[in-house]
């Protein structure tokens, strides 16, 4: 594609939403509801299928030029929405309906979100206050696209001296990948797909202590400052919109309400998982003594080593035993096949379909006959491509006009030649989970922009994904298609058994440390960040949640992307996943039924924004959520 055609589609866009204010300003005073709401939405209509378009390329577009003007259609994107968000004159107009707001109408549904929107950007501000307000929502998206781009930048490599010597314990196909140079030395880079793996199975302890420090070092110091003017700069707009600090006014609307109600209820989950992950502390410090038996301390970067020993030895199971059975094709095509059985549709490759590299693919989503959504796959790692897995939406579906799109983004082994690309346990698990967010998004269409899409409340949105995870859980399901790539037999019963226990070994530690993340993005930002030393700050949180020292010179939070996001809603994380356990209770055993399937798609994953996401809940459930699931999953062993 084109740089150049791509920044004229795109200004093209945002002229036709300026042309559809206009209209909208010109509307006579005595239009409908449904005339004023119509459009009030073909304002947003232009915009809907370059706007996720130009946040994914951003991100993941090989062409460095083309990711740097998308940086910049992104930052006139955001200024052109901050100026509908603060008009008086599109406020006003939709004001004049509030009555409407709660009459059970999609219409009425529309205009109660857009006026609080309208509400929370400051529309009802002076114009100086006004004025001020966009410079900062300007600034911010500015600051958040350098501390994006330094993470993606980051990429750093790992020189192992003594060559495939310091590779004892790693993967076959992964010593196979990483051959020696002329001088005889390996590199990896501290990209996930080099980073799970060698953290993992590497047997060196002072080579991950090496490269945990090099990871841990990822956009330092570079980030440290923008992480501050990215907190100060959402602090001063929190505080001019009337909120006493970015964490209650980011969650205001969102299904928890306030950041107070967020720190109870993280605070809540530490108290639930503290003994069970002190206990799973102590085994990792107990195995570490077979070999050191004076040892007082466990580090960061034994505790995955650490791990899977413990699983070898107590559960009899190796994490490198399950891989022959997880190459990339299977995963992708078993994965396809469940969601295509499960809710009655077909997913049809499109090998003609404009990408934007050749590792991308598309699939058309066919239901009853009809194209009803398409999407794309880009899997595999790549130089200046987004690190993780995500779902980017790259256009809301509407009823009788766009059809839904979105993409998957992850870092997974690419099959090349002669292998297969195999996978581990946690990437299967991590592919479940992003295309429960993809599924969320494709089943979602409405009348109305605003209410299309995952347009729910932003804790409401790793619900679909984290109940997906629990279908890669399911033996029956996963004998579908983990398959072993020489001899084609099936995952055997006995080792998925031993797998799925071996898992539950952690279960205290990993929860605690989930927890870490949470109250650290959240405590960032619910208070002025001029009263915080950023780096003091995630040491003694860390001192006071998690067992593991912190590691002098290093600084997670250069590299913790979420900060920027998510800003004070990591939190997010476990709330969904409350829910989601409690969700899953109504499959009742039953993964593949279709009928409880199709209810949910229904009432929750079709959705978008009609309702508000407690009611979807009570809606699929027929009372409210709670803990109860959760609790007893937590507890399980």
């Amino acid at each position: 594609m084109n740089p150049k055609l791509f920044e004229a589609d795109v200004r093209a866009s945002i002229e036709r939403s300026h042309q559809a204010a206009d209209a909208f300003r010109a509307l006579d005073d005595g239009a409908s509801l449904e005339t004023t709401v119509l459009a009030l939405d073909e304002i947003l209509r232009p915009l809907n299928a370059t706007q996720g378009k130009t946040q994914l390329f951003a991100k993941v577009h090989p062409d460095a030029s083309l990711r740097e003007t998308a940086r910049t259609l992104e930052q006139e994107l955001a200024a052109w929405m901050t100026e509908l968000s603060l008009d008086r004159s599109l406020y006003e107009r939709v004001a004049s309906f509030e009555s409407c707001a709660n009459d059970g109408s999609a219409e009425g549904r529309v205009i109660e979100v857009t006026l609080r929107a309208f509400r929370r950007s400051g529309v009802d501000r002076d114009e100086a206050t006004r004025t001020k307000i966009k410079s900062l929502k300007d600034e911010i998206v500015r600051i958040g696209q350098d501390f994006d781009k330094n993470i993606i930048d980051g990429t750093a490599e790992f020189v192992i001296e003594n060559g495939h010597r310091g590779l004892a314990g790693m993967p076959a196909d992964f010593i196979a990948s990483h051959p020696e140079r002329d001088d005889g030395t390996v590199v990896i880079t501290t990209d996930p797909q080099d980073r799970m793996p060698f953290m993992t199975f590497c047997e060196s302890p002072e080579l991950r202590r090496d490269y945990h420090r090099l990871v841990m070092q990822r956009a330092y110091p570079e980030n440290l400052e923008v992480l501050r003017k990215l907190l100060a700069k959402r602090h001063e707009l929190a505080r001019l919109l009337g909120f006493d600090n970015w964490a209650d006014y980011i969650t205001e609307d969102k299904m928890i309400g306030d950041g107070a109600s967020a720190r109870e209820f993280l605070e809540r989950v530490v108290s639930l998982c503290r003994e069970r992950a002190d206990r799973d502390y102590r085994e990792l410090l107990a195995e570490k003594r077979r070999d050191e038996p004076e040892a007082e301390i466990v580090y960061d970067y034994e505790r995955g080593y650490l791990g899977e020993k413990i699983r070898k030895r107590d559960y009899d199971f190796d994490s490198q035993a399950v891989r022959p059975y997880f190459p990339y094709a299977r995963v992708r095509d078993g994965i396809l096949a469940t969601s295509a059985e499960l809710y009655g549709v077909e997913f049809r490759r499109v090998d003609d379909a404009e990408v934007w590299h050749p590792s991308v693919e598309c699939y058309d989503v066919i239901d009853d006959g009809q194209r009803v959504a398409r999407f794309y796959l880009d899997m595999h790692a790549r130089e200046g491509k987004f690190k993780h897995g995500a779902m980017f939406d790259m256009q809301n579906g509407i009823v009788g006009d766009d059809l839904p799109q979105a993409c998957l983004v992850c870092n997974f082994p690419e099959p090349k030649g002669s292998d297969p690309g195999l996978m581990l346990r946690s990437e299967v698990r991590t592919y479940f989970h992003e295309f429960g967010h993809l599924l969320h998004h494709l089943f979602s269409r409405q009348e109305y922009v605003r209410l299309a899409g995952i347009s729910c409340e932003w804790d409401f949105v790793e619900v679909p994904s984290q109940l997906y995870e629990e279908w890669g859980q399911d033996l029956e399901i996963l004998q579908t298609f983990a398959r072993h790539y020489e001899t084609e037999e099936p995952i055997p019963a006995d080792l998925f058994e031993r797998m799925l226990a071996a898992e539950d070994f952690g279960k205290g530690l990993s929860v605690l440390t989930q927890m870490f993340y949470a109250l650290l993005s959240l405590s960032y930002y619910e208070r002025d960040p001029k009263d915080i030393d950023i780096e003091r700050h995630m040491v003694e949180l860390k001192q006071r949640l998690l067992p593991f020292p912190h590691d002098e010179g290093t600084c997670f939070i250069t590299s913790f992307g979420h900060l920027n996001g998510y800003s004070a809603m990591y939190y997010t994380y476990m709330w969904s996943l409350v829910i989601a356990k409690d969700l899953f209770g109504r499959f009742d055993g039953q993964l593949m039924n279709r009928s409880i399937a199709n209810e949910y798609r229904e009432r929750i994953l079709s959705q978008g924004s009609v309702k508000p996401a407690s009611t979807l809940v009570h809606d699929f459930l027929g009372r409210d959520y709670d803990f109860a699931a959760f609790e007893k999953w937590l507890n399980a062993s």
